[in-house]
């Protein structure tokens, strides 16, 4: 993992993470400088990966990790978020798939209630509220994850908020 590399030319702009890909060229420090430069302050960061990079946007949405999951066997990286560091997947389909067996294969008989108090600590998070959010998006917090996976799973990315930024080919 490489973090803020750039070429001899131009200097990056924003902080960010290479996970894939190697250093980045000049051409692609200037279009990621040019995608930084309309950015919200709170998300100027940056995910580099083979193909291309990932600039602005959530945390979720540039980690390719809807769940914000900490780790997991399939992850390619990691990269710092606000507390702590989250995992980095190839694709928002491989953290999807990586969300979906955490949750059956760890909290799968538990409540979605006690799930989420162990996956959302109050330490990190106002869990009350997640806890009424997903509940208005239709999840049933008295049955166990299993049952209410699919809509769980879409309740759980609306609340860690994957929203696209910038994406930026590599050259």
């Amino acid at each position: 993992m490489t973090t803020n590399k750039s070429g001899p030319d131009e200097p990056l702009q924003i902080n960010g993470v290479i996970i894939q890909g190697g250093e980045l060229s000049g051409a692609t420090i200037i279009a990621v400088n040019i995608a930084a430069a309309k950015t919200p302050a709170q998300w100027k960061r940056y995910i580099a990966y083979d193909k291309e990079v990932k600039v602005g946007g959530s945390l979720s949405w540039r980690n390719n990790n809807p769940g914000n999951l900490r780790d997991a066997p399939t992850k390619i990286g990691l990269a710092p978020g606000a507390v702590g560091h989250f995992a980095v997947f190839a694709s928002l389909d491989d953290g999807r798939l990586a969300q979906r067996s955490l949750y059956l294969e760890k909290y799968g008989k538990m409540t979605v209630t006690d799930a989420i108090n162990r996956l959302t600590p109050a330490s990190e998070n106002d869990t009350s509220k997640y806890l009424k959010d997903l509940e208005a998006a239709g999840v049933k917090l008295n049955q166990n994850v299993e049952s209410q996976i699919d809509v769980l799973m879409k309740g759980v990315e609306a609340n860690e908020g994957l929203i696209a930024g910038i994406i930026v080919e590599r050259v």
